[in-house]
């Protein structure tokens, strides 16, 4: 037979990942094209592990200046414009938006992770503390 605290502890943190489940997925699906020009959408993984993209071929060929394809560079509103680069200039950040929920995902179940144990002991001190008080008998001065 499981504890309560188990029972609380697993219910929580299934809820708190099961959350950030669907913070990636919904940010991932929102993804339609990869951050180089003309290049379709990546990898969940590769964007997670930061894999370089690949680079088109035709640019390698033609030595063209990745300033030119590559959204991922510092650039301007008007530079994006520009190049065409726009819906790629969005899902470069994107790509950055979904490695930093995963991030904060994480660090949120570790804090959730102490607090959780931090409250409950606090609660169990409190409890096992009261029901100490009410069982302690009066004096009756006779």
């Amino acid at each position: 037979m499981m504890k309560l605290r188990t029972k609380a502890w697993l219910v929580s943190q299934g809820l708190l990942i099961i959350t950030a489940v669907i913070i990636q997925f919904t940010f991932y699906r929102e993804i339609q094209v990869g951050p180089i020009l003309n290049t379709p959408t990546r990898d969940y993984w590769d964007i997670i592990n930061r894999v370089p993209p690949t680079i088109p071929q035709v640019f390698i060929n033609e030595k063209i200046p990745s300033k030119l394809y590559d959204a991922r560079l510092q650039m301007s509103s008007e530079e994006v414009l520009e190049r065409n680069l726009v819906a790629h200039r969005r899902a470069a950040r994107q790509e950055e938006g979904i490695r930093t929920a995963l991030a904060g995902g994480v660090i949120v179940n570790i804090i959730y992770f102490i607090l959780f144990h931090l409250i409950y002991f606090y609660l169990m001190k409190t409890l096992k503390n009261s029901s100490r008080i009410h069982s302690i008998p009066k004096k009756v001065d006779i």
